[in-house]
Parts: structure tokens; sequence; C-alpha cells
């Protein structure tokens, strides 16, 4: 009986190394995201999900809008860091596809016309089945992923130049953990923000730049966002990366002034074809036709007796064919 146990263990680290990244492949798909022949080459596909409500409805194109991100621009744009103008604490849940539970919380701290920011984002899948190479069982065994990032956002420099210019660095230490094995490494994030002129915006940033081992996706994701009456910004974005065809992202935000700036959003990124879904809540998100669509809102509050205070929650929501529907909720404090 113990050998027949040691002689299925020799074999499990392999299995679970590639059960594990059949299952990063099947739900590390982002919002901005879809199924492609080149999906799953790399590591750490989990660090591209969308890390706060916001962003998760209005998908690459925050890359340009990322100065009202506060906290959360550290994943998007640590660039647009410099804009924070109170100190920020951000929390955010993500029923993600096939019920995988993910949870990221953050915190910037505003200085002379630069910002500090930390986050620590956590995906847990839950239990998977473990097989040996000839396919038999093995038992359970544990994988999650984790990343603790650390970034710094400054303007360079400003309208009297020609443009505002920021840009911003984010360290981040990824951990990933298979079973019994381990994996950690760093990588690092670059972004920058132009405002040529009022109301127009253009952001750029790379993202997870990993030395060879780590084999980490790299992306670079560039971007315009425009505001109309100031109430209404439209973006695109274009994401190039090095693990998946280019995606093309466009998005709107409206905001209502007399509610605290609270908005409501929508957006659309292209994908690959996929099937429909027979198990979707909401019947009418079930086709394949509406995956790659994002829509959300935004709710900002300031209590009376404390008006240095602002509180917000934001939610999102993403059909994605047969893998089903994502349900983000960020809640924030501003003070």
């Amino acid at each position: 009986m113990k050998s027949a146990q040691c002689t299925v263990h020799r074999g499990q680290n392999t299995a679970l190394v590639i059960v594990a990244a059949l299952f990063t492949v099947h739900c590390s798909l982002t919002t901005a995201h879809a199924i492609s022949n080149n999906a799953g080459t790399k590591n750490g596909e989990f660090l591209n999900i969308a890390t706060d409500a916001r962003g998760a409805a209005l998908g690459d194109t925050v890359v340009s809008m990322a100065q009202d991100e506060g906290a959360d621009a550290l994943h998007w744009n640590p660039g647009a860091l410099s804009a924070l103008q109170e100190k920020e604490v951000s929390a955010t849940d993500v029923i993600y596809y096939q019920g995988v539970n993910i949870g990221n919380i953050g915190a910037a701290y505003p200085l002379d016309e630069s910002a500090l920011a930390v986050s620590l984002f956590y995906l847990n899948p839950g239990t998977l089945d473990g097989r040996d190479v000839l396919g038999n069982p093995t038992g359970n065994f544990r994988f999650y992923d984790m990343a603790g990032t650390i970034g710094y956002g400054r303007k360079m420099l400003g309208r009297a130049e020609g443009a505002d210019v920021s840009v911003g660095a984010a360290i981040k230490i990824v951990q990933e953990v298979i079973a019994e094995q381990q994996f950690q490494n760093p990588a690092l994030d670059i972004g920058a923000t132009i405002s040529p002129m009022d109301d127009l915006n253009i952001g750029m940033t790379v993202r997870d730049l990993s030395t060879s081992g780590a084999n980490f996706s790299r992306q670079i994701i560039g971007g315009a966002s425009y505001t109309l009456f100031r109430v209404f910004t439209g973006g695109f974005a274009v994401n190039y990366s090095n693990d998946a065809p280019i995606r093309f992202s466009v998005a709107g935000e409206y905001r209502i002034p007399e509610l605290e700036n609270s908005c409501i959003r929508a957006g659309y990124t292209s994908h690959d074809s996929l099937d429909n879904s027979i198990d979707s809540q909401i019947p009418a998100l079930r086709g394949a036709g509406v995956a790659g669509l994002t829509m959300g809102a935004g709710l900002n509050y300031r209590p009376p007796f404390f008006s240095n205070i602002g509180l917000g929650i934001d939610y999102a929501m993403a059909p994605f064919g047969a893998l089903g529907i994502s349900h983000t909720v960020t809640i924030k404090v501003k003070w």
C-alpha cells in the first residue's frame, strides 16, 4: 500500500502543475480578455484580472481615466496616482467566472504632487481534484495566487510646460501555490498619463515586466479619453500582450454631479468566439453575443456631519458566454 502511494506521489507534481495550468487558462480570463490559442502559455495570468468594480466596468479604457481610480490606479496606471487628493482605503470582492473567489484591498496616501499606494490581491478557486500522470485520482489539493504591490506616482510637468505629465511605477511580489509547490517572483509595472488640454487624457502602461524565469505575460496598454460637458467621459484602448491577440476596448462613464458624482458605466472589449451559457442566472445575458460587454454603477456619499469623509460603493457585471457572469463590488473610504 505504501509503495502504491509513493508511486502516485512521484507523478503527482507534474500532474498538479498541468491541472492547475489548465484551470488558470479557464478561470483567469479577465473582463477585458477572452480565450485565444495563445492563452495560458505564460505564468501569472491572474495578474490581468480587474482589481476594482470601476475598472471591471470600463475595462482597459481606464488606462487613460485612472486619475479617478484612487488607490486602484496602482493596478491600471501607477502614473495616475499623482492625481490623488485624499487618503483612501479600498476593498473589492469578486464572484468570478465558475464561482472563483477573488479579493483585493488597497490603500493610498497623497504627497506633494505625488502619491504612494499599496495593495494585496488574492485568488482562491477552492479545492481542486488531483490526478497523477495516468489520470488516477490522488486526492484534493490547494491552489491559490497572491500578489502584494507597492507603487508611486508623481507629476513631472504642468500645463505651463505644454502638458500635464505624470509617471509612476509599481513593484509586486507574486506568489503562486500549487499543492506543496510554491513559486515567488517579482514583477514591475510602469505607467504614464498625459493631458495636453482640458478634458483630454492619454494613458499608457506596461505591465508585469519580469525575468525570463518568471515567464509572466507582458502587456502594453495605451488609450485616450475625452470628457464632454463635464459629465460624460468616453474612451478607447488597445491592449497588446505576448500571450494573446490584440484587444480593442471602448467605454463610457456618465456622472451625476447632484449625487456627489455618482455614475453609470458601460464598455465593450473585443474577444474570440464563445459558446452560449446554459446556466446563467440572467437569461438575457446567456448568449455569446453579449460576451465582452461590461456594465456597472457607482454611488458616492458624504455624511452630513462628517463631510470630510467620502464613502463610495461600485458594482460591475461582466457576462462571458459559457463561463457565466462575474460580479464585482468595491467599497471605498476617503478622507
